[in-house]
């Protein structure tokens, strides 16, 4: 009977770290990225995970398409949604919780919208899951801890 859940224990270990894995590579790669905050909520909520495509700035619809762009004066990735597009040279974004991002993203220099170009710009979010992200905020340094306990809870049917 303790062979049988120390499989179960194993399988569920090896999905879960399969998973974490696939996901750590498709966040490097730029395809997937979690959600953390609140200001694309109520479309887009912390824990989500986000699945993106390169894109163009004249393939991005106003009031419809969601961006990852890199923010220079955070210096972080960043998910809005597109509020305006200047000659297909660059965009302005925002996020769409009117409470929390009342007005577009804006360049701290100068004060004015930030102009988000095409070099700034990941991708268009084309789908997102649900608590899927959460794996990928959960911290590094948790997972070894994880690791640590289930190692200690196979062993212990060991005995």
């Amino acid at each position: 009977m303790k062979i049988k859940y120390k499989r179960i224990i194993l399988y569920i270990t090896g999905v879960f770290f399969v998973l974490y894995a696939i996901l750590l590579l498709l966040n490097y790669l730029h395809y997937a990225f979690p959600v953390e905050g609140v200001s694309m909520q109520p479309v887009l909520w912390t824990g989500y995970l986000v699945f993106v495509q390169p894109t163009t700035i004249s393939q991005l619809v106003p009031n419809s398409s969601i961006i990852v762009y890199y923010n220079p004066f955070y210096k972080e990735l960043v998910i809005h949604m597109v509020i305006k597009k200047i000659d297909n040279y660059a965009v302005i974004v925002k996020g769409v919780n009117t409470i929390t991002n009342p007005f577009p993203d804006l360049n701290y220099s100068s004060g004015m919208p930030l102009l988000v170009t095409q070099n700034m710009i990941i991708g268009k979010v084309i789908f997102w899951v649900p608590y899927l992200g959460y794996i990928l905020l959960f911290p590094y340094d948790y997972i070894i801890v994880i690791l640590f306990v289930i190692s200690v809870i196979i062993n212990s049917f060991n005995e």
